[in-house]
């Protein structure tokens, strides 16, 4: 939730854990630039591509930091990108 990456700067698929699904950074960006919650969302945006593998994608699960499970996910690295752009122009993607 919004609340929660303000109060730990942290993104979860569940309050209280560190599991995020891989999907889940992109949309939470969605929201932030969506709200104008500039400086979160550019937080948000650094995080999201630290995450990126060494094929340049996100996988199906974080722990924290950590890739767990599939990696080079489509459906997740789709949406996160969608979500960069939007990020990125203010526009979202068609």
């Amino acid at each position: 939730s919004v609340e929660q990456f303000r109060r730990t700067g942290r993104v979860s698929s569940e309050p209280g854990s560190d599991r995020a699904l891989g999907y889940d950074p992109g949309l939470l960006l969605y929201n932030l630039v969506y709200l104008g919650e500039r400086a979160l969302a550019d937080r948000l945006l650094t995080q999201m591509l630290d995450l990126l593998d060494e094929r340049g994608m996100w996988v199906e699960y974080y722990d924290g930091t950590t890739p767990f499970n599939c990696r080079c996910r489509p459906w997740e690295s789709a949406i996160n990108m969608e979500a960069l752009v939007y990020a990125l122009t203010g526009k979202a993607p068609v």
